[in-house]
């Protein structure tokens, strides 16, 4: 139809139905006016069934011509809509020519639309399955492939799946800075990518059309679809073990790094893809857990205790919603006076069927979670407001609570502690915060930060189980301790270990030296007691005295309890 125009043409074919529908009502008038009032017509007339079949032809006419007309617009919409289709699948090399400049122009401003949209989606997959710090595959790759291959494994032809951390990139990812670690991330895949390439022999079926991908932080994920046997998948993780003996050279640093795994095998273990990684990273983690470094395979026994975990932290974010953790107290006893001067605050998980969970089940799982936090506070106000009631009966002791290192990340600790003096009106001199040795070293800043407003105050500050971690001396005499707890290995040891003396004398002489006050724990034995005092120990705690008890049992003990100085003796409680 050349340059025509849709308005031009549907109204050229709309003048052309009108001409001849006018024509037809002008012709029916004419003979209507000779037939019935003797009007002249040049020759003849016409009867009415004739204006009938006229009137009909000039209807079926206008039809057919709209209709025809109907089946054109819609053929060159039906071409248009082809036109875009192949457009946007990048088919445009034999695109039909389309009719009327308004819809040639149309599809100029579309072709060049699709275009802009196809370079923008390509650079969104790009993005969405490539790893920006390595250029590998990304998480989201490697679980597509496994979503289409997986259903595929059998017991005969096995898939496997290992989840991959670096060992100690960590820390020289804090020597180096974020740049080069990046750097160091992309040369650990580099490594791992050779490590494979250069495997031949029958362990190299196990690696057709498997996938090394970069996932979060540190992790890498090596999936393979066929991986034949646990023999060939053992092989292939030596090999990636075996890439990093050699240390790194980054920005012209030496780097050395390990590699850590944890591989499960489907359909054995797992025949899901959400399943795969979970019972993988249960293997990671107990790995990290044995032996800090190596491979493991997945076994059941890991989901069994998983889900005991599961069970188990359930049960304690449901035990800090309902308070269920109770302060116990351990008094301490000063050598010289044989007065109780102070209690240790403890956290006792008691549940409502009156089942005693043990700290050393529930205090790790509480660090891991963050709980501890809350664990922590419940504890230091329940803690504070018993050492206001020992104040208000006249008795003249201090009470130390344990703070972990997540409540020193995760809070204003500074904050909550003055908070909670506020609330249970216990003067800030009559608490003790006790903190270990290797928090003390690891974040002395932060310790020094949030201890001066404290200390400023009176609250004291107490180093828990020194001589357990690697002390660094400089940075400890720094910081504004005032007590140095002795750990109860040392005090235990002190009658079968030849050094436990001598390691307790020299503590001893460097509180001195620094002037504080020294308290060993974990006191049994009238012989501990009598060695801690005559080399200068100034309290202890322990079950020679007591063991930790609950409020009402401690106060009854606090006025039971008979000073008889440089004496002790066995309470029962």
């Amino acid at each position: 139809m050349g340059r025509i125009t849709i308005p031009v043409f549907i109204s050229a074919v709309s003048s052309g139905v009108t001409v001849l529908l006018y024509s037809a009502v002008w012709v029916a008038e004419q003979a209507y006016r000779v037939h019935f009032e003797g009007g002249s017509w040049s020759e003849w007339a016409l009867p009415l069934w004739a204006i009938g079949v006229l009137m009909v032809i000039a209807a079926t006419i206008s039809g057919t011509i709209a209709w025809f007309l109907a089946r054109q617009f819609q053929q060159i919409l039906i071409e248009f809509t082809g036109y875009l289709s192949a457009a946007s699948t990048d088919n445009s090399e034999h695109l039909p020519d389309v009719p009327f400049s308004e819809l040639r122009r149309l599809r100029v401003v579309v072709m060049r639309s699709v275009g802009k949209l196809r370079r923008d989606n390509q650079a969104l997959r790009k993005t969405a399955y490539v790893d920006a710090r390595t250029g590998m595959p990304n998480l989201i790759a490697i679980e597509q492939l496994m979503s289409k291959t997986l259903p595929q494994a059998r017991y005969e032809t096995p898939a496997a799946l290992m989840v991959l951390d670096l060992d100690n990139y960590t820390r020289a990812s804090e020597r180096l800075g974020a740049l080069a670690s990046e750097a160091l991330l992309k040369a650990s895949g580099e490594r791992m990518s050779r490590a494979l390439a250069a495997m031949d022999g029958p362990v190299r079926n196990a690696l057709k059309n498997a996938e090394l991908a970069a996932m979060q932080a540190d992790s890498f994920a090596l999936y393979l679809p066929t991986a034949v046997s646990r023999d060939h998948v053992s092989n292939i993780a030596r090999a990636i073990r075996l890439a990093f003996a050699e240390p790194f050279m980054i920005t012209g640093q030496s780097v050395s790094l390990g590699i850590s795994g944890g591989i499960v095998m489907a359909p054995e273990d797992a025949d899901t893809v959400s399943k795969m990684f979970r019972h993988a990273e249960l293997a990671l983690k107990q790995v990290r857990k044995d032996t800090g470094s190596g491979f493991r395979y997945f076994s059941p026994r890991l989901n069994r205790v998983a889900r005991g975990k599961y069970m188990l932290e359930a049960e304690l974010r449901e035990a800090v919603a309902n308070h269920e953790f109770k302060t116990h107290f351990q008094p301490k006893v000063d050598f010289q006076t044989g007065k109780v001067v102070g209690a240790e605050a403890l956290a006792r998980w008691i549940r409502p069927n009156g089942k005693i969970i043990s700290p050393n089940t529930f205090i790790p799982l509480a660090e891991e979670t963050g709980l501890v936090t809350q664990i922590g506070e419940q504890i230091m106000e329940a803690a504070c407001r018993s050492a206001r009631v020992w104040m208000d009966e006249g008795f003249d002791a201090t009470v130390a609570v344990n703070v972990s290192p997540r409540q020193f990340q995760s809070t204003d600790l500074t904050e909550v502690v003055l908070s909670i003096l506020k609330r249970s009106g216990l003067p800030p001199h009559r608490l003790e915060l006790e903190i270990t040795e290797s928090m003390a070293v690891s974040e002395p800043e932060k310790v020094a930060r949030v201890m001066r407003p404290l200390r400023s105050l009176g609250t004291k500050l107490a180093i828990d189980d020194f001589g357990t971690g690697h002390s660094n001396l400089s940075i400890l005499t720094q910081l504004p301790f005032d007590v140095f707890k002795i750990d109860r290995q040392f005090v235990s040891a002190l009658e079968a270990d030849e050094q436990a003396p001598a390691i307790i004398e020299m503590i001893l002489a460097m509180a001195e030296t620094l002037g504080l006050k020294t308290v060993a724990e974990g006191v049994e034995t009238e012989r501990q007691a009598d060695f801690l005092r005559r080399r200068g120990c100034s309290m202890a705690q322990g079950f020679l005295y007591s063991a930790g008890l609950p409020h009402d049992s401690f106060l009854e003990f606090l006025r039971n309890w008979k000073a008889k100085p440089a004496v002790t003796r066995l309470q029962t409680g």
